[in-house]
């Protein structure tokens, strides 16, 4: 296998393509002139690449053909010095469509995923902003922060001294959650309003991605409980401080205090709606 002599250049204010441009690097892919940020590439190299579709779909750069691949067909070309399989496989015409589908989803939506913004100094490579898949991620992880309610109330809210619900009151506490989260959308402007939904539906994420642990150790092994109060309750430290960082992110904190507010109360009566029984 032969390290390219190739330039990928990639958004230093995102932390996915900070990670996987530089595991292209570990893996010999890239060499370490490779691979450029949008910050530290040159203005010649900006000016060789289309720079709004790059906000989109990472380019890479074949200085001496000039030769720009973007988005997929960029990694494409890249995994394929390594097994020109992988290259052939993603060429096929059906393949093709699912990885490009694929890789617009992520990409379109990375900033929701890490929800970290371009610091002043640096060239803001932020995605532009696509109602498709936005949609798409919101329904998405929808579905999957639903699926994960019927685990965590069977292998971890059930063990817990004083929870009294049925699987059924919880999922009916997680549709009043999602849908006053939507009422309070409706009061936004409509970009503010998606970053909103698509911000607090990967918080959901974060936190049952978190959970995930406890859920494993509450089904192989019985561990003592303080070990898992602690847990909880450093998970709702981490949860507390990710929701204030992503609400700034969203411009949501300073704008819309009510919203903040509202928010922290819901959490308040869901916690309570956990441990007091609504039948009584």
């Amino acid at each position: 296998m032969k390290t390219t002599d190739k330039i990928l250049i990639y958004d230093d204010a995102c932390p996915l393509c900070v990670a996987y441009t530089s595991a292209f690097v570990k893996a010999g892919l890239l060499t370490t002139e490779g691979r450029k940020s949008f910050s530290d590439a040159s203005p010649e190299l900006l000016h060789t690449i289309n720079y709004q579709r790059s906000k989109n779909e990472i380019p890479l750069l074949d200085p001496v053909s000039n030769k720009v691949w973007y988005g997929i067909d960029a990694l494409l070309e890249i995994l394929g010095q390594k097994c020109t399989l992988i290259k052939t496989i993603g060429h096929l015409k059906p393949v093709n469509w699912f990885l490009r589908k694929l890789y617009s989803f992520i990409s379109y939506n990375r900033k929701v995923i890490v929800a970290a913004k371009a610091s002043p100094l640096k060239i803001d490579c932020s995605p532009s902003f696509n109602m498709f898949y936005r949609l798409l991620f919101m329904l998405v992880f929808l579905a999957v922060n639903t699926l994960m309610i019927y685990p965590v109330h069977q292998h971890l809210l059930t063990k817990i001294p004083g929870y009294t619900l049925s699987v059924e009151q919880l999922f009916l506490l997680h549709i009043v959650m999602v849908a006053i989260n939507c009422i309070l959308a409706l009061f936004m402007p409509k970009q503010t309003a998606f970053e909103y939904l698509g911000q607090v539906n990967m918080l959901t994420v974060v936190t049952n991605l978190l959970l995930l642990p406890l859920l494993i150790t509450g089904t192989l092994l019985n561990l003592y409980n303080w070990i898992n109060y602690l847990y909880l309750g450093l998970l709702t430290i981490v949860i507390f401080k990710e929701y204030f960082r992503r609400m700034d992110y969203a411009n949501i904190l300073n704008r819309y205090k009510t919203v903040i507010t509202i928010n922290l109360v819901c959490v308040i009566g869901l916690c309570i709606c956990l441990f007091v029984p609504l039948n009584k």
